[in-house]
């Protein structure tokens, strides 16, 4: 579930390359005595760098490059930058010179990844330029062919978006990774208040709306309760309803109340809105309440201003 931009007007992205990125890349580079290969290892660690604060900016949770589990005799011998986006997959982030026409992907990096993300540096090495990306497996791609830096916030939504939540494993006891129980993030006081109501599952999660809104984030928040008790076994059950409370809380930990003017959305699986509620000034929460059968589908959105983010859910 991450951020994804509504209009499309950002077609670059400019990073600041601090003294911690050189030292990474100096740390990376020691013990190689060949020019060539340290000056590879360095400009692809600051690229892997810049792409992965980048995505952090946007809400996107990224594991480390297989470099950092190489020793630096390894990465003499391949020229590797790869990100892992956590959920989504692996992607490369190749280093662009400020003269370059082309974005060059090694042959040794064709496979396994689900994008190759240009990023151009200046001649100081002060800054890093995140210009576009491809998809084409080539072994040059011109630049001026490259997709967008919001396309690639897109991009990467979509992917994640394709693999949905099936909360019918929450009655089973099975917890999607990412999500949480309401006392790991609500203390004592607040779940008597806003949760008064009983129901048999209840897992919540932090959703960061992006940098574009100071780092705002709101707690997305899902309530099950099987309408049929056999249902509770749903490795033999094949139908019956669930009703499913959707909430939107404020993050407690940097506001009282929601930010007025959000709206949270829930759609079916063929993107017809089912219902949707805006926060007004001083609310606790907004909530959405529905019904589903087994299987069924569903997608909920929380947008505030520009940001929306999107879960995709299968009961």
């Amino acid at each position: 579930m991450k951020i994804m931009n509504t209009k499309h007007e950002q077609t670059s992205f400019t990073i600041p390359l601090s003294i911690e990125a050189h030292g990474k890349a100096n740390q990376r580079k020691q013990g190689i005595s060949n020019t060539e290969d340290g000056k590879k290892i360095y400009l692809n660690t600051l690229a892997v760098y810049a792409v992965n604060y980048y995505l952090d900016c946007m809400g996107f949770e990224t594991k480390g490059s297989n470099a950092d589990n190489s020793n630096p005799w390894m990465l003499s011998l391949i020229d590797l930058a790869d990100l892992e986006v956590k959920n989504i997959g692996k992607i490369e982030c190749r280093p662009v010179l400020p003269d370059a026409e082309y974005l060059e992907i090694p042959t040794e990096v064709r496979s396994d990844r689900i994008a190759y993300v240009a990023v151009q540096f200046n001649q100081s090495l002060k800054e890093a330029t995140i210009l576009g990306f491809t998809t084409q497996t080539l072994a040059k791609v011109p630049l001026t062919q490259l997709q967008s830096v919001d396309n690639l916030l897109d991009y990467l939504t979509a992917k994640e978006q394709a693999v949905k939540v099936n909360i019918r494993q929450w009655l089973e006891g099975v917890i999607t990774e990412g999500w949480l129980n309401v006392e790991e993030i609500f203390n004592p006081r607040e779940l008597s208040f806003r949760f008064a109501r009983n129901f048999s599952v209840t897992k919540c999660k932090k959703v960061d709306m992006g940098l574009r809104l100071n780092g705002t984030s709101v707690v997305l928040i899902i309530k099950l309760n099987p309408k049929n008790k056999e249902i509770a076994d749903v490795k033999n059950q094949n139908q019956g309803e669930i009703d499913i409370i959707v909430q939107v809380h404020p993050d407690r930990e940097k506001s009282v109340s929601l930010p007025p003017g959000l709206k949270l959305v829930v759609t079916d699986e063929n993107g017809q809105e089912v219902d949707a509620v805006t926060s007004r000034q001083n609310d606790d929460w907004v909530e959405i309440a529905l019904s589903a059968e087994l299987n069924e589908e569903f997608c909920v959105e929380i947008i505030l201003g520009e940001s929306k983010v999107t879960q995709d859910f299968v009961v």
